[in-house]
């Protein structure tokens, strides 16, 4: 028999084990089912999201790609504007000796010369072929002022091709980065989709394992037990006080515990220590040099300890429920009252925090 303590509550006429099992197997399916539905609908919600941000990646290629068709249009137009630049500039380096010669010869038949050859035989050839220079000079001077200002215009339009180049290249970085953004959200959705029906299959299991056991109990087979796994986030503290030392956190030695493995909790001198979950008492005792412990084997793998205590509530071998009281918590080597705690599901340490309501 578990041994009693003061303050253990009374069992209502009527209600049996099996009862209080049958109804918080009930009332965490329902959770359990309530979970996965919403986990179901978040995820159908998230796949929503997903195509939406599908959408908005395809449009950002989109414009990528319209980019880089124009960034491709202007390099061919600045290379076609480059090779034309540079053959005028070539026939403007042959004209120009040409032009500069003929207005030499110009020169050179100007007014002392030609006054010279009026007084000799031909004035009439040497008029006609200074004005046919003349006219040739002209001629050359206009082509090549007309080259030098195509290749003026030029010049222009490929400072204007190359600015536009650097602007639409500027276009090209902000729409590459908005596509990468886009990207990225995708498989941050992804991972979030994941996640969410995963920890839903997860849910929809453990409904399914309570089910099993819930069915067990209204058959009569098997042991009066409900399985831990499905009560995560589920199990009432065994004592109410703030955390001490949270998991992995070492506030003193303990004899014969593995620091950091538990949880330490602040409790009132004398309180009440409380089973987590139903299970079978596997130690009820003292440690050398810590108090007394007690450890409950609630099936598969799964035990809770409850370390600190100054009085025991039972012994081993004992069946007891959820809420049972299993001690009465003591002080710690600084003399705070307090309640080490410790929990393995599936025999996997967990940290507890995870696993109280």
């Amino acid at each position: 028999m578990v041994v009693p303590l003061a303050g253990q509550p009374p069992t209502p006429a009527g209600d049996t084990a099996l009862g209080r099992l049958a109804r918080r197997a009930d009332t965490r399916l329902r959770e359990l089912r309530t979970e996965a539905d919403t986990l179901s609908a978040r995820g159908g919600a998230f796949r929503e999201e997903m195509r939406q941000l599908e959408a908005d990646r395809q449009i950002k290629a989109d414009e990528l790609a319209a980019i880089d068709t124009d960034l491709t249009e202007m390099s061919r137009q600045l290379e076609e504007a480059e090779a034309r630049i540079a053959e005028l500039a070539a026939r403007l380096a042959r004209q120009r000796p040409l032009v500069e010669a003929r207005l030499v010869e110009l020169y050179k038949m100007g007014a002392p010369r030609y006054a010279r050859l009026l007084l000799g035989s031909g004035a009439r050839d040497i008029g006609r072929a200074y004005r046919l220079l003349s006219t040739m000079a002209r001629r050359d001077q206009t082509q090549f002022e007309r080259h030098r200002q195509s290749v003026a215009d030029l010049e222009a339009s490929r400072a204007a091709l190359a600015e536009r180049q650097t602007e639409v290249s500027r276009r090209r970085g902000g729409a590459w980065n908005a596509w990468l953004a886009a990207d990225r959200a995708i498989a941050t959705q992804a991972s979030l989709i994941e996640d969410t029906e995963a920890r839903a299959a997860e849910t929809a299991a453990l409904a399914d394992t309570l089910q099993a056991a819930r069915a067990a109990l209204a058959g009569g087979t098997g042991a009066v037990a409900l399985p831990l796994a499905p009560f995560q986030g589920a199990l009432t503290p065994p004592v109410a006080g703030e955390i001490l030392a949270p998991f992995g956190v070492v506030r003193e030695a303990m004899a014969g515990l593995a620091p950091g493995q538990g949880i330490e909790l602040g409790a009132a001198d004398g309180e009440g220590v409380r089973a987590v979950h139903g299970g079978e008492v596997a130690f009820a005792g003292t440690i050398d040099g810590f108090a007394a412990l007690v450890v409950l084997d609630h099936g598969g793998g799964s035990r809770s300890v409850y370390g600190r205590l100054e009085g025991l509530g039972v012994h081993e071998g004992v069946r007891v429920e959820q809420g049972a009281l299993v001690g009465t918590a003591g002080a710690g080597a600084d003399g705070t009252p307090a309640v080490y705690f410790e929990l393995r599901v599936d025999g996997r340490l967990v940290d507890p925090i995870e696993w109280l309501e």
